[in-house]
């Protein structure tokens, strides 16, 4: 997992330094172009299964943060929709 995974390098040298482990790999990032260019990284050069979500790291609710939450679903999608429902937010 990495919360500020920008073009995807953590991800795709755990990747390549354990082949043959089954590993699922897991990124989120804030800007567009840096989640787009991970996107085209991840299928280019990982080899194993990944999902990356374009949202604020920091902001994620702490009960969707876990990747059997609902908002791993929207995960690599070129155009992200939009997840702030799943954003913390301040109490009243």
């Amino acid at each position: 997992m990495d919360p500020c995974v920008g073009t995807g390098r953590f991800l795709i040298e755990a990747s390549l330094m354990s082949p043959n482990e089954p590993l699922v790999l897991f990124g989120i990032e804030i800007d567009l172009w840096l989640y787009r260019a991970c996107l085209v990284n991840m299928a280019m050069f990982s080899r194993h299964p990944y999902t990356i979500i374009c949202a604020d790291a920091l902001r994620i609710d702490e009960k969707y943060a876990y990747t059997t939450s609902p908002i791993w679903d929207y995960g690599n999608l070129w155009e992200p929709p939009d997840v702030t429902p799943f954003y913390w937010k301040e109490r009243p």
